[in-house]
């Protein structure tokens, strides 16, 4: 009776201890280990993405103006008299006695102030061989007017903005062994699964951001563009003509009050080099007019470009994050699973 009794005893401490060492072998499975690095890839997420924005590309308008030593031969024509000739009038006439043939000074002292507005006039060849010939002469280039262009204001940096390149992160392992049956894996793998899902979730929305602030970009360069070419119209242009025009017309006025105190050489000298100086002027209002279209055009090619830039850019530093916080994700379930191993859960 005592030998069954003792038999039965000790069949029950077995059982008790197999027993306990399963549920601890199942425990381990799950133990602080595991919930740690689980606690820690529930925290895994995108790190903050500065976006970069786009510039704001604007036209900085040109402008068509009468030089200084233009201004006081001007000035200075309405001052002679029989006594005085300002040193101002009698070198400007020197200068384009050396500077011109007789027949060229004749041809621009016959242009009237309608013919120099004429396009035929301003654009024949005869006039534009002059005009070049007193461009290019430095005696007479301080009597032509200043021609500034517009110019693209905003693009500091015309280069493709860096932000990184494109990184995919790898979530591929031979520790994933996503047909493991084993409830420890199983749970590393929900675990990784859940957090991939909100990262995806974090990626989309921040690349549904960019792609947001691109279209928008789009709509205000066209809606500037257009504000472009509106501001500062034909009638701004012609303005400009009107009041060379009319600087040129009180000039010839006051060379026609002087005439009978200067040689007729002078006075169609002075008279050639006033009408010179009222065709470049012209002429430059018209290059002006062109390049302002042309500079819209070039503002809004430019802008259309930087804009693509920097959408590239941040979407390279969303995916960089993303993938960052994929592969420390990737890490973390890679060692849960490894532990799972460790502590005899796997098979």
């Amino acid at each position: 009776m005592k030998t069954r009794a003792l038999k039965l005893f000790t069949l029950l401490m077995f059982l008790t201890f197999f027993l306990y060492d399963c549920k601890d072998k199942d425990a381990d499975t799950l133990g602080p280990a595991n919930n740690e690095l689980s606690n820690e890839l529930d925290k895994v997420e995108m790190s903050n993405v500065k976006l970069e924005e786009t510039p704001d590309i604007r036209l900085e308008q040109g402008k068509v103006e009468t030089s200084t030593k233009t201004q006081e031969l001007n000035s200075s024509l309405g001052t002679v008299t029989s006594g005085n000739i300002p040193a101002s009038v009698s070198k400007a006439a020197s200068e384009v006695s050396a500077s011109l043939s007789d027949a060229e000074v004749k041809k621009l002292a016959q242009v009237t102030t309608a013919q120099a507005s004429s396009k035929t006039t301003l654009t024949s060849a005869e006039v534009q061989a002059i005009l070049k010939k007193v461009a290019q002469d430095a005696r007479l280039q301080g009597y032509l007017s200043l021609l500034t262009l517009p110019k693209v204001e905003g693009l500091n940096d015309p280069g493709r903005t860096t932000g990184g390149g494109t990184v995919q992160g790898d979530v591929s392992s031979p520790a994933v062994e996503a047909n493991n049956s084993d409830d420890c894996v199983q749970r590393a793998n929900e675990k990784f699964d859940r957090t991939k899902e909100k990262l995806d979730d974090s990626k989309a929305k921040a690349l549904d951001k960019i792609n947001d602030a691109y279209a928008k970009d789009l709509e205000k360069i066209q809606k500037n563009y257009e504000k472009c070419v509106g501001d500062k119209g034909p009638q701004y242009y012609e303005a400009l003509r009107n009041a060379g025009i009319k600087v040129a017309e009180n000039a010839l006025a006051a060379l026609d009050k002087a005439k009978p105190f200067l040689s007729p050489q002078q006075y169609d000298q002075l008279k050639a080099l006033i009408n010179a100086q009222l065709l470049d002027y012209l002429d430059k209002v018209n290059k002006l007019e062109a390049a302002k279209t042309a500079t819209c055009t070039e503002i809004a090619d430019l802008a259309k470009a930087r804009a693509l830039q920097i959408k590239d850019a941040n979407t390279a530093r969303v995916e960089a994050s993303y993938a960052e916080a994929l592969a420390k994700a990737t890490e973390l379930r890679d060692k849960m699973i490894a532990n799972c191993h460790n502590q005899g859960g796997g098979n």
